[in-house]
């Protein structure tokens, strides 16, 4: 009985040895195991330590780092959701269809009211000699037609006069002698009751009169037109309201915006103050001191981006309003011509406005509104649009994520853009561009 109550505990024992053995072994492992765990800080990497904590620099919790024997497993999904910012971006907003309708298009330019030069008459004079008296002051100053202009004394006008009263005192029957004598006088701008004046008289005059030819307003030879095909420096604002913003707006924008053009016809305006020729100045013969342009014949000079020119033909009706006049002016288009400049590409369209049935004068600035149909078309929200300045672009939709890509635009009206060519109707597109721009990226479309 004793022998058997001995084996017992000879055996638990030797149990209890060989549990004891075990557990020394897996403690060994786990010790070797967690030897080989490191904990570092997501934001600074260089803090690293053999187990959990945080980070002495930032507080955040340490992570563990993966070992090399662990890699990580990129699925199809994955790929496009690491690509990077300027190629892919990662969102859930919401995505439109473009959609192939017919929107009416509205287009707005400004532009400003000059003078038609088909209508510019010069004023030279016929003889020489030294100005006695202006009667005219200033530029656009209304003229009519025989008005005196000036007075002006010359030496060879009184030599024909004298030629005229001897021969009419001493060879009263030499008709032919007589009439070349008038003649002379004839082609150095005396009218004929000028003439018989002063053979009636007996008396030559020192100075003689320069009447206007025409009727209109009276501008120096040296002083521009307010005419935006002749201003240097034209260019859209915009096509900024001024040239062309844009679309006004625009302009001239780009809007197609030449306010520069517009700003260069009102500065000739600016001149138009006193006139640089005065009293005692010496004029030669044939010298063009003024010319007489017809205040009732003028056009209306508007600016459009160059896109617009579909849109954009002879005798399309326009809606002119010009700033300080309640009413607005029906008119057509007239005249189209392309300008380039400064790098902005705009149309340059004219249109005939009778001044006699309207309050307007040369100079005001309007603005032009042209309402046209615009036929089946590919249509999208301007704001699913990103400008980058060279190109337009959309993001569409390829599983989780937005592309870039690039497409060409037409016209704009309402909210809406005309896309030309890069979509189609069973595309999908991000509704708003701006959300998924980032910052710091420069975008990368995937058809360059």
């Amino acid at each position: 009985m004793q022998r058997a109550i001995d084996k017992s505990l000879k055996a638990f024992a030797l149990l209890i040895v060989m549990m004891g053995l075990v557990a020394a072994c897996n403690s060994e492992k786990d010790k070797e195991v967690h030897a080989h765990d490191e904990y570092t800080c997501p934001m600074h990497p260089q803090i690293t330590q053999d187990k959990p904590g945080t980070c002495p620099i930032c507080g955040m919790d340490l992570v563990k780092k993966s070992g090399a024997e662990q890699p990580v497993a990129v699925s199809e999904e994955m790929k496009d959701l690491i690509k990077p910012t300027n190629s892919s971006v990662v969102a859930a907003i919401e995505m439109i269809r473009p959609e192939r309708k017919t929107l009416p298009v509205n287009v707005t330019a400004p532009g400003v009211i000059s003078y038609d030069t088909r209508k510019t008459y010069s004023v030279p004079v016929r003889f020489g000699g030294r100005i006695e008296k202006l009667y005219l002051k200033y530029n656009y100053q209304p003229v009519r037609k025989g008005q005196v202009i000036m007075e002006i004394y010359s030496p060879e006008l009184i030599t024909a006069q004298r030629e005229l009263l001897y021969v009419v005192s001493q060879h009263k029957e030499q008709f032919e002698i007589i009439e070349s004598a008038k003649q002379k006088l004839q082609l150095l701008g005396l009218t004929k009751d000028q003439i018989e004046n002063i053979i009636k008289t007996g008396k030559e005059s020192f100075a003689f009169p320069v009447f206007s030819p025409y009727s209109g307003y009276i501008v120096e030879s040296n002083v521009s037109l307010p005419e935006a095909s002749t201003a240097s420096g034209a260019s859209s604002t915009s096509m900024s309201g001024g040239g062309m913003n844009k679309k006004s707006g625009g302009a001239m924008g780009g809007g197609v915006q030449p306010s520069n053009a517009m700003n260069s016809a009102n500065s000739s305006l600016a001149t138009g103050g006193q006139f640089s020729t005065r009293e005692g100045m010496y004029v030669s013969t044939g010298q063009s001191l003024f010319k007489v342009v017809d205040g009732t014949r003028l056009w209306a000079e508007l600016y459009f981006p160059a896109k617009e020119g579909a849109q954009i033909r002879k005798g399309v009706l326009i809606e002119l309003h010009i700033k300080g006049t309640p009413e607005a002016i029906q008119a057509k288009v007239d005249f189209i011509q392309p300008f380039f400049s400064e790098g902005k590409q705009f149309l340059q369209v004219r249109s005939y406005i009778n001044a006699i049935a309207t309050e307007i004068r040369v100079g005001q600035l309007l603005t032009a509104h042209v309402t046209e149909t615009h036929n089946q078309a590919l249509w999208i929200p301007k704001k699913a649009i990103l400008d980058l300045g060279v190109q337009q672009i959309v993001f569409i939709k390829e599983k989780a994520t937005y592309i870039p890509f690039k497409v060409k635009t037409g016209v704009e009206t309402d909210g809406w853009i005309e896309i030309t060519e890069g979509l189609d109707e069973s595309m999908e597109i991000a509704a708003n561009a701006q959300y998924l721009v980032d910052s710091e990226s420069f975008i990368k479309v995937i058809n360059p």
